[in-house]
C-alpha cells in the first residue's frame, strides 16, 4: 500500500469531531493514479477510494499532497495561479486541514 493510501485510509480515525460545523466533501487526484473522496459530517469521516461529486476537490502531485499534509510546505496563491495546485475552492481546502487539528 502506498503512503497515500494509508494517510487517507487513517483519516476517519484521526478526525476532530467538531471541527467542522457543516458537512463538507472532497475529491483529491493525485498524479495519474491516486484518487481519493473524503466526506466529512460535523461528527464523522467517511473516505472512499476514486471520485465521487464533491465539494472541493485538490489536482496535484503527490509529493506536493504529502509534504502539505506533513506540515512541510504551506501552498501560496502562486501554486494556484501556476496551476501546481487545481482547484474550485482553495479557501475549502483550508476546511480539511482542519478538520484533523492541523494548523493552515
Amino acid at each position: 500500500m502506498s503512503e497515500i493510501a494509508d494517510i487517507f485510509q487513517d483519516l476517519p480515525r484521526r478526525y476532530v469531531p467538531g471541527s467542522l460545523k457543516k458537512p463538507m466533501s472532497f475529491y483529491f487526484s493525485l498524479d495519474d493514479d491516486e484518487k481519493w473522496s473524503v466526506r466529512f459530517t460535523p461528527d464523522a469521516c467517511e473516505v472512499t477510494e476514486g471520485r465521487s461529486d464533491a465539494d472541493c476537490f485538490f489536482k496535484g502531485s503527490k509529493q506536493l499532497f504529502l509534504d502539505v499534509w506533513n506540515g512541510r510546505y504551506t501552498p501560496s496563491a502562486m501554486d494556484f495561479l501556476t496551476g501546481k495546485i487545481k482547484s474550485n475552492n482553495p479557501m475549502g481546502l483550508k476546511d480539511f486541514l482542519l478538520g484533523f487539528g492541523k494548523k493552515v
